[in-house]
């Protein structure tokens, strides 16, 4: 079996990105060749140096399709040549995609021939909210070419595919997210962490981990904790890049930057970017905060069970499965002072009760080790090919 994950870059490793080098890297550890290919071009700064840690990380061969950021559609199709011409060549039998546009190509790309094509699908998709003319296109595509597979990282995410895409339900497995395993033997730092940030060595750490988009409810966590910051000597520390391609995230990013500035508090708010070091974090801070607005599935919510972190989220969509069998408090979205009450009731926990918390999100973190993910995804493969 030869298998191509073709994801839009890899430049950046976000939750999509990262787990489908993880895939190819386990892949290829197991024996079966799993190339990657880039939508863009080589020519894009850093991509040099992303293909060449990707061979070092053991990946055979690193493609580009040669397309700059955010193509026009009518790019799409000599994409799709171009997609055909490399899986002749390489022989795959799988094409793996995780994001709309490489989705698209590889529905055509694979349309006809022996190459059969294989969706991860990582958000929760409604027709009210994801109805432009690219996106129809999207949908009428996979009724097109009817021997794509999906899978969705959760089933929520699978029942609002079905609903969106009218797809038979044959055509959709769920598969959870998985994370690293480091995530789970990571060595708490809190002095050093502490330095690093100009934090006292007794503050407290409210992280958030994520791309710093509208619907991530970043506001919601600034106005819930803004209030209780100094009373409860407590930092917030946003980790994650903006995302200024999503829609209101400027004017959020603007209106977060001003309440701050009005409060006087920059030095207990800090935004530090993205970091390769988040199981590191985790380890080290006091809560997790994930106020998010849609949530699919929350990589980070496993990630800081794992790392024994105690965290207090959202209970939209994904989340409560995520999270189930655990004793991590849910709030509604867009609820600050529900948020805060969380927040306060978590940290002034009991020892035993803190960590009987810890241990159950543990346990329950077990459930989305990377093996399993890995043992799924083969499975899905194989009976594609089979049938």
């Amino acid at each position: 079996m030869k298998v191509l994950i073709f994801m839009t870059q890899f430049i950046r490793l976000n939750g999509a990105e990262r787990l489908g080098v993880e895939l190819a890297e386990a892949l290829n550890k197991r024996g079966i060749r799993a190339d990657i290919v880039s939508l863009y071009s080589e020519a894009i700064p850093r991509a040099s140096e992303a293909k060449e840690e990707l061979l070092r990380r053991g990946i055979p061969s690193v493609f580009f399709l040669g397309l700059p950021v955010h193509p026009s559609p009518f790019r799409l199709i000599p994409a799709a040549v171009a997609l055909r011409r490399l899986v002749r060549k390489g022989g795959h039998d799988i094409v793996e995609t995780s994001q709309i546009s490489p989705t698209v190509i590889a529905l055509w790309t694979t349309l006809w021939g022996p190459t059969r094509h294989i969706a991860g699908l990582h958000h929760v998709y409604s027709r009210k909210l994801h109805n432009s003319l690219y996106q129809r296109f999207w949908r009428w595509s996979t009724k097109v070419n009817r021997r794509t597979q999906f899978y969705a990282i959760s089933d929520y995410a699978r029942r609002a595919w079905l609903g969106y895409s009218r797809t038979s339900a044959g055509r959709t497995r769920r598969i959870y997210n998985a994370i690293p395993d480091e995530c789970f033997t990571v060595v708490p730092d809190r002095s050093g962490v502490r330095d690093e940030f100009g934090i006292p060595r007794d503050g407290r750490i409210a992280l958030y981990v994520g791309r710093l988009a509208a619907y991530k409810g970043i506001d919601t966590a600034l106005d819930a904790l803004l209030p209780v910051l100094d009373a409860h000597h407590l930092y917030l520390l946003y980790v994650g890049p903006p995302d200024y391609s999503v829609a209101d995230t400027k004017q959020m990013m603007e209106t977060v930057q001003r309440r701050i500035a009005e409060t006087n508090l920059a030095k207990r708010v800090l935004f530090v970017g993205s970091r390769d070091d988040v199981p590191r974090l985790m380890a080290a801070s006091d809560i997790l905060v994930h106020p998010a607005r849609t949530e699919g599935f929350g990589l980070v919510l496993v990630e800081a069970m794992a790392a024994s972190l105690p965290l207090v989220a959202s209970n939209v969509e994904g989340i409560p499965e995520v999270l189930e069998g655990t004793d991590s408090i849910m709030v509604p979205p867009d609820d600050p002072e529900a948020l805060r009450q969380a927040v306060l009731r978590t940290l002034y926990r009991s020892p035993e009760e803190t960590n009987m918390a810890v241990e159950k999100g543990r346990r329950r973190a077990e459930d989305f080790r990377q093996k399993n993910r890995i043992e799924a995804m083969l499975r899905l493969f194989q009976n594609t090919i089979n049938n």
